[in-house]
């Protein structure tokens, strides 16, 4: 499945597989007891500390976050838009799987490689 997380494409050929396997890793505790508020949370937590940090997003984060926000939500897209204060406001969406594949394309044509991730 391709999922949006901002500006990157990440493949996450199965997502609940996935997450079962890196949920520790991960270290959003049992996946089992979120609910889908509690990915978003979660995820824009991560995704918050690491620009925070000054560093890049790690691909391997960048997909487990993938696979838990696809898991718990069912959305295929997660963006996040930085409001006055400077915290990040959460934005779930469904984008139709054509314009996925189409902005896929078009990441591995002539885009910067760290826009197009494969799981």
């Amino acid at each position: 499945m391709l999922f949006l997380l901002n500006t990157t494409i990440i493949d996450v050929p199965s997502p609940e597989i996935h997450l079962r396997s890196c949920w520790r890793r991960l270290g959003c505790g049992s996946p089992e007891t979120m609910r889908a508020q509690d990915a978003i949370s979660f995820t824009q937590s991560r995704i918050e500390d690491e620009l925070k940090s000054g560093a890049t997003l790690d691909p391997e984060l960048v997909l487990d976050l993938a696979a838990l926000v696809i898991t718990k939500t069912g959305a295929n897209s997660l963006t996040f838009k930085s409001t006055p204060s400077g915290k990040l406001e959460p934005r779930l969406q469904h984008v139709p799987r054509l314009v996925l594949e189409t902005y896929w394309q078009g990441a591995a044509n002539d885009a910067p490689e760290t826009l197009r991730i494969t799981g």
